[in-house]
């Protein structure tokens, strides 16, 4: 399970960014009901794809999510949440 931090939200197309702790930045889709912060903390599978239920540290409530990206670089995950 790896550790990382929300960078970029994209509230109308329900995508999120995360870079992990090991540098690496992926992307989401959030299939929950959630409210995410910008600088939160998750923790899960951050390199998967398709589903996935990650952490949501502060809370320590769980959410579905689903990996849309894998690890990427910062360019591409923001041009995939924001497209």
């Amino acid at each position: 399970m790896g550790l990382g931090t929300i960078i970029a939200i994209n509230e109308r197309r329900g995508m999120f960014v995360v870079k992990s702790d090991d540098g690496e930045y992926s992307t989401w889709s959030l299939n929950d009901s959630i409210d995410l912060e910008l600088n939160s903390r998750v923790k899960g599978d951050l390199d998967a794809l398709g589903s996935e239920t990650l952490l949501y540290v502060s809370t320590g409530e769980p959410f579905e999510a689903s990996g849309e990206s894998g690890p990427s670089s910062l360019v591409a995950a923001l041009r995939i949440a924001r497209q």
